[in-house]
């Protein structure tokens, strides 16, 4: 049985772990994340998905000092609500800030970073994270 992070699972979820697909309905117009087969919002099947730029707004975030042992090296770690300009919206880390520097309403940009590295395999696994956009004005 393959592990959890097995480098045949990384591959075959490769589209949804480095990019940021959504899924838009033809009925009613609504962006939601993830993507799902029906709107949750009118219950349309006319669903299409589409991939985002990944920019967007910082409208919530907290401060995790407490993180699971994976965590460690990176603690403390930000965690964020942003609402990207597709208009939907996602959690994710927020990294190259500093913690005083944070605040609602900033411009975030997606990037792919480190996840975290196997240590019994040494696969290292790469995901989206959030980072503040040059000049991180607000949105």
């Amino acid at each position: 049985m393959a592990s959890r992070d097995s480098p045949s699972r990384i591959w075959r979820l490769r589209d949804s772990l480095y990019s940021i697909r959504y899924a838009r309905c033809r009925s009613c117009g609504y962006a939601f994340y993830p993507p799902r087969v029906s709107c949750i919002r009118c219950s349309s099947r006319d669903i299409e998905i589409s991939v985002s730029r990944g920019l967007g707004v910082l409208e919530e975030y907290t401060v995790l000092y407490q993180v699971p042992a994976r965590y460690q090296d990176s603690a403390p770690v930000i965690v964020g609500l942003v609402r990207l300009d597709e208009g939907f919206r996602m959690y994710g880390h927020v990294v190259d800030v500093d913690i005083k520097d944070l605040r609602r309403g900033l411009r975030v940009e997606a990037v792919l970073r480190r996840i975290r590295v196997d240590g019994s395999s040494g696969l290292i696994v790469y995901g989206i994270k959030f980072r503040p956009t040059i000049g991180g004005g607000h949105g």
